[in-house]
């Protein structure tokens, strides 16, 4: 009995010793140990996981960004802009490290360039498509570079990034290219409101009920074509949705001929603020008449039979 006694002692006391060795492995500050193979593994081995993420903060009031976009934005490390501004976000970007995520800086196909003007070339005459300031190719190819650099760099070395956008990311969004130029580094895609949801709650009116056959988002231009298009889809019960119209009075003007005048049309501006959201009511016929010289800006434009 003394005999087993003391095996048992002497057992009890080696394993307490194998645990205790084991647990310096694990709370070493400079070496981790597998619980069930026992590798060993420094703590330079040891790195965070960085992130890529296209964040949208909604429309409008910022009270309209979601608590999961909020959230990301807080936990990221370095912040990409729409010309690396940050005016508009309050104090949610203090103390960031802040770039300027361009325009459609990684599109497959940029417009053209004219070098004389510094313009993406004029579009013709009424298509609601304006001219837009642009980058060279050498500045574009320069500034894409460096935000290869930048990112990857970042996420390699564990940092969180936010790449911000407004509304939904992936409606005509200057930034979704960002998911394809990133796609190696798994980027995650946080959604947010629309300005077309913002908009249908200002309206106060069903998209797809009553009169409304379908309902398309689409580009404010009309060009190579697209005029006949999308007055073909008015007539049969269609209402449209137009996003980006940069010329209102040359887009009404090359639409007004291929549509009836009695075609309702509403235009939304700023859409999802409380302040300075408004509503104006028309025809194709009368809608210039009706905003006479005023200068309308961030707005959607609809026409179709869903606002009867």
């Amino acid at each position: 009995m003394n005999h087993s006694r003391s095996k048992f002692a002497c057992f009890t006391v080696a394993l307490v010793i194998a645990t205790f060795m084991t647990a310096g492995y694990a709370t070493s500050g400079d070496h981790g140990a597998d619980a069930v193979t026992g590798t060993i593994t420094t703590s330079n081995e040891i790195k965070k996981t960085g992130s890529l993420k296209l964040i949208s903060l909604g429309t409008g009031d910022a009270d309209n960004m979601t608590i999961r976009a909020r959230q990301a934005v807080t936990n990221a490390d370095i912040i990409f802009t729409m010309g690396g501004r940050i005016d508009y976000y309050g104090d949610l970007l203090k103390g960031k490290e802040i770039y300027n995520a361009g325009h459609k800086l990684y599109a497959k196909n940029q417009d053209k360039y004219n070098p004389k003007s510094g313009l993406k070339d004029k579009k013709a005459k009424n298509t609601g498509h304006g001219p837009r300031w642009h980058k060279s190719p050498e500045e574009l190819a320069a500034m894409q570079e460096k935000t290869r650099q930048v990112i990857r760099d970042a996420v390699a070395a564990g940092k969180h990034v936010a790449i911000i956008d407004n509304g939904d990311p992936t409606i005509f969004g200057p930034h979704i290219e960002y998911m394809r130029e990133f796609s190696d580094l798994h980027p995650e895609i946080i959604p947010g409101i629309s300005s077309f949801n913002a908009a249908n709650a200002v309206l106060q009116t069903s998209m797809v009920a009553g009169n409304a056959k379908a309902i398309t988002l689409t580009l404010g231009r009309l060009e190579n074509g697209r005029d006949k298009m999308i007055a073909n889809m008015i007539h049969s019960g269609q209402t449209l949705v137009f996003f980006m119209v940069r010329d209102l009075n040359g887009f009404i003007d090359g639409l007004n001929p291929l549509v009836p005048g009695d075609t309702p049309v509403a235009i939304v501006s700023w859409a999802g603020s409380r302040k300075k959201q408004r509503v104006i009511k028309s025809t194709m016929g009368t809608i210039l008449e009706t905003i006479g010289q005023e200068r309308i800006s961030n707005y959607l434009l609809y026409v179709g039979t869903a606002l009867k």
